[in-house]
Order: structure tokens, then C-alpha cells, then sequence
């Protein structure tokens, strides 16, 4: 995706960084990079794993993506790559193991459970601070899961495009379904009831364009 949509030296930004993929990716395709992470936790290891590979480092900003992304200077950045944090994966309890637990991403996040409007709500708000970094013309990736929660699969993938298509200046242009072939297709609790398992992703593009008048 870095490769696609950037060319070598320019910028690429990730709002939600986690533990830096989208910067090392950027770091192996010779492209530069901020990333911007809430947890200072994931970015002492995308830190220890720069020094662990060899790779350059980029600039990791530790704070709300909200508050981080208004002091970016405008049009800077040539493309946005992020992986957006999935509702409340990291606070159900995971339910295929003999016993109930807890996801381990939940020690990295301190979130109370949100409800999926909420988290629309909350991914909305900082898809609208991407906007005056990103350069017009330039593009948005955004990896999106969607769900089986509460008996019900939930389609995160649509409602998060609904919601940063109402933005103004992002078009969306595609959803790249990026199947895990590491994981197997299995239909879970059958003949009783049909319960999915999640073998793929949805990758959202979206483009800034100008709004026609």
C-alpha cells in the first residue's frame, strides 16, 4: 500500500500507530513517517523494535491523535495509513477458549467499553483532524475488521465508511478485501447455531478531493 500510493522520500502518517507498522513499513520502502499513539506502552515497542531490526526510526508523537494531528502543519502529508482499533475486541471476553479471558490487548488500553455508536463516533472525530495534514489529491488507507458480537455480525467496515464519507473532502474509492490466509474458515457452533469465523479484512480507501461548489 505504502509503494501504491507514495513515491520514495514522501511522508506518510499513521493517526493510530499502535506499535508502528505502518512506520516500519515506511522505513523499508524509504518513505518518511509520523506516527501518532495515545499508549506511551506501544511506542517503547515499536521503539525496541527498531533497535532489535536495524531500521531507522520515525517520529513517534505520544498523545490523543485529536489533539496531535491540529499542530501538523497543512497539506504535509502525502498518505495515510492506519489500522483503526476494533470497537471492544481488547474488552470481551473471548469466547472459543475453554475458559473465558480477556483479550492481551486489554493491559494496553485503559478505554472504558465502548458501544459501536460510540466508536463510530470517536473514529469519526479523528478522521476529521486527518484532513488539513493530508495533501489534496493525496490518500487515506484504513484497515477496518469487522464483527461478530452479541449474537450479531456487525459490518464496522461499511458504517466507518459511511461516517468518513459524510467528512468533508474524503471520497471513498475502494474496499480492498485483504483475506488471512493463516487463519482457517471453520463454522462454529453448528448444527445449533452459525457463528462466523473472521478470515479477512476490508482496507478503505479513500481521496481528498476538492468539494464542488
Amino acid at each position: 500500500l505504502i509503494k501504491t500510493f507514495t513515491k520514495g522520500g514522501q511522508l506518510v502518517l499513521d493517526p493510530l500507530a499502535g506499535v508502528g507498522g505502518t512506520l516500519l513499513g515506511a522505513s523499508l520502502c524509504n518513505r518518511e513517517a509520523i506516527g501518532i499513539e495515545i499508549n506511551p506502552e506501544w511506542a517503547k515497542i515499536y521503539k525496541q523494535v527498531c533497535e532489535l531490526e536495524n531500521l531507522k526510526e520515525h517520529k513517534m508523537l505520544v498523545g490523543d491523535a485529536r489533539e496531535e494531528l491540529a499542530k501538523l502543519p497543512k497539506e504535509s502529508v502525502d498518505f495515510i495509513l492506519t489500522d483503526v482499533p476494533y470497537w471492544n475486541m481488547d474488552k470481551v471476553s473471548q469466547t472459543r477458549s475453554k475458559s473465558t479471558r480477556k483479550s492481551k490487548l486489554s493491559k494496553f488500553n485503559g478505554h472504558q467499553e465502548q458501544t459501536k455508536e460510540q466508536w463510530v463516533e470517536e473514529m469519526t472525530s479523528i478522521f476529521q483532524k486527518c484532513s488539513d495534514p493530508l495533501k489534496f489529491g493525496g490518500y487515506m488507507g484504513v484497515f477496518v475488521g469487522d464483527m461478530y458480537r452479541g449474537k450479531q455480525y456487525h459490518i464496522l467496515s461499511a458504517e466507518l465508511a459511511h461516517a468518513i464519507s459524510k467528512i468533508d473532502g474524503f471520497v471513498l474509492k475502494s474496499n480492498i478485501i485483504w483475506f488471512d490466509n493463516s487463519k482457517m474458515l471453520h463454522v462454529y457452533g453448528y448444527p445449533h447455531a452459525f457463528v462466523p469465523s473472521m478470515i479477512h479484512q476490508n482496507i478503505l480507501i479513500f481521496r481528498k478531493e476538492q468539494q464542488e461548489v
